[in-house]
């Protein structure tokens, strides 16, 4: 008997064996056979009829069966089962039906892409494409359902094989089945995000935004609605992604060489959705971190955002991580808290970040429970020789390379002994390693296989026979020591730095030791005048691989290595306690001499130069706070208070200014040097107490640093104390207390003659005025500092002035105006790669923007700006543009959007103690309270604004007039009683009251 293929998905094709019956049948007998065959079950003749006849009688529709029947007979012949009652296909004759195979395949795929492709290939169309019946709508009706059915099997098989394909980084194969689930389902939103993924993970980043753009034209064609937020959200991160570096991994100066299997399953973990933290733990020395940054560079297309490498061997102690996270992270660090900022910033990204160096950070484990808490798609992968002890964390253990058995014949094969065999051959061109296999694989054998031994035994293997290196290996002191409380493979390598310690010759000893003491890379200047290295010793030292050169001609030590170094110079306390001396006169001379710089127009240079140096300068700093080194830490604070302000970091600051308060404090009832230094110090740790909003702590520091000051005639800091005192009084709304003690700083700096400090003054006096109402005061004060600045080249000075200068205009009315600065400003802070600058400008572009009716323009740069602010972890940037968004969402009438982002700017300013933007935030609720008709607890609002002393004199007057406008809508006594209920209120109260507000 010839089988039977019935093809239904895309139109139908009848064959029997290979003859085409399609053409032959009539439309409604191809009907009949396709329901006979999909259904699978006997029907009753009547029932038949009715599905394809249901126009005509009963009697002449079954007449139009039976000879339907008949026509089908002669066609198929045994393949039917014809009864007086019933009709069936014989369900023991040979036949293929596409739907029954779909659907079987569907059935038993599961989690098989295999056979999942093969369903959807067989899917070529929709249920009976093409394919119609006149006068049959019963059987239409079946179809279609049928169709449904089907198409959704179908649907759901494509988003299965697009999510697995794209799971397992085959993106062209994925990108397909996306095409194809977007051809059948244009209007499937998920799909559109699917494939805008997939082609931004193929680094086709215009091709996934545009793909964004056919989303919302079908949505709106289609549905007419926009956008989800969830794909609004990846167009963003997409086009955020676009313009990121895909990672900062770093170069290597030797060859990576085997680890397939390891890279295999770290490519296998880092892919499982359910690994979000991978910890490769080994000893040191073993290779973690090369084979964490190959593993990270071959999984870099997998993630969004890319990777980022975070080396935290000169991170000091846990607290230090979040400052490591941002300046890896290329972030510009602003606000109080730099953990929170890291958290804002990966929050909506889609990356890898490779923590290389934990062991020593162990009790800061937590802070990476919380990045993985709050950052869903963000993954780490930790090198430690500790495990994290962490719920989240997976395991990967790292050992070394493999290693042959004695007299295996194919021992050049084995991947410990072709990385000595290159590593040797790259330093020693001549290195024939066919004549010393033997004694090769008896030193891997002895370290085990460690890279870092290996390294070191092949920088030798051109001035002495291998054999020589294994003996000496083989014999080293501390190769068989006995204490059980170090691993066998630290032993090997101890053994392996031993050896290199011992062919060194006494000047090169003596060198390496000293170089110990720094941290974080050396230049040759700095080698030459803390460890009395010669270049010819640093080259020699270079070529025996105990240090490094990198491009830029920076010398660097492997910690390992730099450990061991500093275990020898400790065996001569003197001589180490002379060298760490030298080592922090020289940092510290080196901040010194960027302190004219950065008051002047080469400011980014000389951060730049304190950025490169700042773990030597960490280290200095702690050696002379140890010490109470008088000298050093005075000769430090300053340069440091300026560099901590410039980049941000007040959390280190404070804690850098709390050792130096604490080191002093003895010293200084001594000696009058000490306690003018104690001071200073206490002023710097209240600048860093105000820039991390602990005010009240800053109050207090600064205070008492001002009668010490004052004390000892010290002027210059005297006029900072004064000038910080002020902008805290300012922000808790003290505005003639403010005002006093600006003009007292500007007296003192007038004495002493500092321009730039007399510049800082001028323009937080400009700021001052503006807020209380005199803008042609605050115009003349901000033109002057403009000019100083100009005068001294102080580039980011000179932008801040111009934002003053854009604001009085803004208030003023003259938004033109405004713009122009702001442009002006905004392009000096792009230039100097000011983050926190591009932020002060967007929100007030947008502002400006506002206030011209151009609001679709002012929403895009305030959502700019609120992005920095985040990314910087600026709550005081962070504020004002939600209060800036709340204002323009009412304008567009989206008032619930409105109270949100004017809620949230409510609740920092209180956080913070940022009441006169409190002040501004509580107008605008009251003005969405009036237009909900809930008039008279605006009123009560309103009345509370205008009598708070922390009231800016603009948000005043605005309060008023909209007090004024609602109240012509309310009775006297109503009005009255509302005015009498706000003036009673207490700030509490009124914030409480709106955070109930739904």
């Amino acid at each position: 008997m010839q089988k039977l293929f019935l093809r239904t998905l895309g139109g139908v094709q009848i064959t029997l064996g290979d003859r085409l019956l399609t053409g032959q049948l009539p439309a409604k007998a191809q009907a009949l056979l396709c329901y006979l065959a999909v259904t699978g079950r006997p029907h009753s003749r009547p029932a038949l009829a009715g599905l394809l006849w249901s126009d005509k009688p009963e009697a002449a529709a079954l007449t139009n069966l039976r000879q339907t029947l008949s026509a089908l007979r002669r066609s198929l012949g045994s393949h039917l089962r014809i009864t007086r009652h019933s009709v069936s296909l014989e369900p023991t004759a040979p036949r293929w039906l596409d739907t029954e195979v779909f659907a079987d395949k569907l059935l038993s795929s599961r989690s098989d892409a295999q056979k999942l492709q093969e369903a959807v290939e067989i899917y070529r169309g929709d249920f009976l494409e093409g394919f119609y019946v006149q006068g049959a709508p019963a059987f239409e009706e079946w179809a279609i359902v049928e169709r449904e059915r089907l198409r959704t099997m179908a649907l759901e098989a494509l988003h299965m094989l697009t999510t697995h394909h794209a799971r397992t980084a085959e993106y062209a194969t994925a990108l397909h089945y996306a095409t194809r689930l977007l051809a059948m389902a244009p209007w499937q939103e998920e799909a559109h995000r699917l494939k805008m993924l997939l082609l931004a993970r193929s680094g086709r980043y215009t091709e996934a935004l545009a793909q964004y753009e056919r989303c919302r034209q079908v949505l709106a064609a289609e549905l007419n609605v926009e956008p989800a937020a969830e794909t609004t959200a990846l167009y963003e991160r997409i086009r955020i992604a676009r313009s990121m570096r895909r990672h900062n991994l770093p170069s290597q100066p030797t060859p990576f060489v085997g680890r397939e299997r390891e890279l295999a399953e770290i490519s296998r973990l880092l892919a499982d959705p359910t690994c979000r933290l991978l910890t490769l733990i080994g000893p040191g020395g073993i290779g973690k971190t090369r084979l964490a940054t190959r593993a990270a560079a071959l999984a870099s297309q997998h993630f969004l955002h890319g990777v980022r490498f975070i080396p935290l061997a000169p991170v000091p102690s846990p607290d230090m991580i979040a400052t490591a996270l941002v300046k890896n992270l290329d972030l510009d660090p602003h606000g109080h808290d730099l953990s929170e900022q890291v958290l804002d910033y990966l929050r909506e990204k889609e990356m890898l970040l490779v923590l290389d160096g934990f062991e020593h950070l162990l009790e800061g484990a937590p802070f990476l429970s919380k990045i993985l808490e709050n950052a869903p798609d963000i993954k780490l992968l930790v090198t430690s020789r500790e495990r994290l002890g962490l719920r989240w964390e997976s395991l990967f253990a790292v050992e070394g390379l493999a290693m042959p058995p004695p007299d295996d014949d194919n021992s050049l094969e084995y991947d410990s002994v072709k990385l000595f065999v290159q590593l040797a051959s790259r330093a020693h061109p001549n290195f024939a390693p066919e004549h010393e296999v033997s004694s090769i694989v008896q030193i891997c054998r002895l370290v085990e296989g460690m890279p870092l031994g290996i390294e070191l035994a092949a920088a030798w293997s051109g001035q002495r026979p291998c054999a020589t290196i294994a003996h000496d290996l083989e014999h080293g002191i501390d190769l068989a020591t006995p204490l059980q409380d170090v691993p066998r493979r630290h032993r090997s390598l101890r053994a392996a730095f031993e050896h290199s310690w011992q062919l060194l010759s006494d000047e090169e000893r003596s060198v390496f030791g000293r170089l110990s003491v720094f941290k974080g890379g050396f230049d040759i200047e700095a080698a030459i005048h803390v460890a009395g290295a010669s270049p010819e010793v640093l080259s020699a030292l270079t070529h025996k691989s105990l240090l490094r050169r990198t491009t830029s001609g920076r010398y660097t030590m492997h910690e390992l290595v730099r450990q061991y170094a500093a275990d020898k110079l400790a065996i001569s306390p003197a001589e180490e306690e002379r060298v760490r001396q030298l080592h922090c006169a020289h940092y510290v001379a080196l901040l010194k001499a960027q302190e004219l710089a950065l008051n002047r127009a080469e400011q980014r240079e000389a951060l730049q130069k304190i950025d490169g140096e700042i773990e030597n300068v960490r280290r200095a700093w702690a050696w002379a706070v140890e010490r109470g080194d008088v000298d050093a830490i005075s000769a430090a604070m300053h340069v440091l208070s300026l560099f901590y302000d410039a980049r941000g970091l007040g959390e280190e600051g404070s804690k850098t200014f709390e050792a130096a308060v604490k080191a002093l404090q003895g010293p200084a009832t001594r000696d009058a040097r000490a306690h003018q230094a104690l001071g200073q110090a206490m002023l710097y740790l209240g600048v860093s107490k105000l820039r991390i909003g602990e005010h009240q702590k800053a109050k207090e520091s600064i205070e008492e640093s001002l009668e010490i000051l004052h004390e000892h005639g010290d002027h210059y800091c005297a006029s900072i104390a004064l000038n910080n005192l002020g902008i805290i009084y300012g922000i808790r709304g003290e505005y003639a207390k403010a005002r006093e003690l600006f003009k007292q700083s500007l007296e003192l700096c007038d004495l002493i003659s500092a321009p730039h400090r007399k510049a800082v003054i001028l323009n937080n006096m400009g700021i001052l005025e503006r807020m209380l109402g005199e803008h042609e005061r605050a115009r003349r004060m901000s033109q002057e500092s403009l000019e100083i600045y100009r005068q001294i080249g102080h580039r980011r000075g000179m932008a801040l002035a111009l934002q003053n200068l854009g604001l009085v205009a803004y208030y003023d009315g003259e938004f033109a105006k405004a713009q122009q600065l702001y442009q002006e400003s905004m392009e000096i802070f792009r230039q100097l790669g000011d983050r926190w600058g591009m932020a002060v400008s967007l929100n007030n572009l947008g502002e400006a923007a506002r206030e011209q009716g151009e609001y679709r323009e002012a929403e895009r740069a305030l959502r700019k700006a609120l992005a920095l602010y985040r990314e910087n972890g600026d709550q005081n940037g962070e504020v004002n543009t939600l209060s800036a968004l709340g204002i323009v969402a009412r304008k567009m009438g989206k008032n619930a959007e409105a109270r949100r982002y004017l809620q949230r700017a409510l609740h920092i300013a209180v956080k913070t103690g940022s009441l006169p933007v409190a002040m501004e935030a509580l107008v605008e609720l009251a003005a969405l309270r009036s237009e909900r008709n809930e008039r008279e607890e605006a009123i009560e609002i309103l009345s509370f604004i205008v009598g708070h002393p922390a009231t800016e004199k603009r948000t005043a007057e605005q309060a008023q007039a909209l007090a004024s406008e609602v109240a012509a809508t309310l009775p006297t006594p109503a009005v009255t009683a509302a005015q009498e209920r706000g003036r009673r209120k207490s700030l509490t109260e009124v914030i409480n009251e709106v955070g109930r507000w739904s």
